[in-house]
């Protein structure tokens, strides 16, 4: 198939379903998937703890059209980006009256560090901005605890956000996927790592 054919198929895909939950830190996340992805995607919903919501009407379709198309993986997972919150609650209203989010969905409180310890990477994600306690290091050899990277479960799938939670002696990275935190952490060594543009942090 030409990259001309495979373009054409994917500018001829229209929102059919769309997905939309709050991750494990309560910030708000929706996309839409076209007819093919649907049984896919509505089981990766339900295993992601978001709902899933047939884009049955002209209004939800112009509000789908608005949303990233998200992705669906041979894992049974599904990639579902981050959305401002007045989109979201836009979307949230065609929800049926009867729908409750699971209790995960429930924002946490802030948790305050203890004096004298320094605030995990992984508390400070949960504000307003998700790069928040994160940095991005210049190149390979400036990774450290706290650095933000891009790192991919199986090379088919694309590469995410990841933040290094641990760094062993030998090398070693460990990771947790920065929007999805409740996908199982990652161990990687530098060459299996990708680098962020200095300048990502201001977008």
């Amino acid at each position: 198939m030409t990259n001309a054919a495979v373009s054409a198929g994917a500018a001829s895909a229209l929102p059919a379903l769309i997905v939309l939950g709050f991750d494990d830190g309560g910030k708000a996340h929706a996309s839409w998937f076209d007819e093919a992805e649907t049984d896919v995607a509505e089981k990766a919903a339900g295993m992601m703890g978001m709902a899933a919501l047939r884009a049955s009407t002209d209004e939800l379709r112009d509000l789908a059209g608005k949303l990233p198309h998200g992705r669906v993986f041979a894992s049974g997972k599904a990639f579902v980006p981050f959305v401002k919150a007045t989109m979201f609650d836009k979307i949230a209203t065609h929800l049926p009256r009867s729908y409750r989010w699971p209790v995960k969905a429930a924002k946490p409180a802030a948790v305050k560090p203890k004096p004298g310890k320094k605030a995990s990477a992984v508390g400070a994600a949960q504000s307003g901005d998700p790069n928040e306690g994160l940095t991005i290091p210049e190149g390979f050899d400036k990774i450290l605890f706290g650095s933000l990277v891009l790192a991919c479960e199986d090379p088919n799938e694309g590469w995410f956000h990841a933040h290094v939670i641990q760094v062993s002696a030998d090398g070693l990275f460990t990771l947790k996927w920065r929007d999805f935190p409740d996908w199982p952490v990652i161990v990687r060594r530098t060459h299996h790592l990708a680098l962020l543009h200095p300048r990502h942090a201001e977008r």
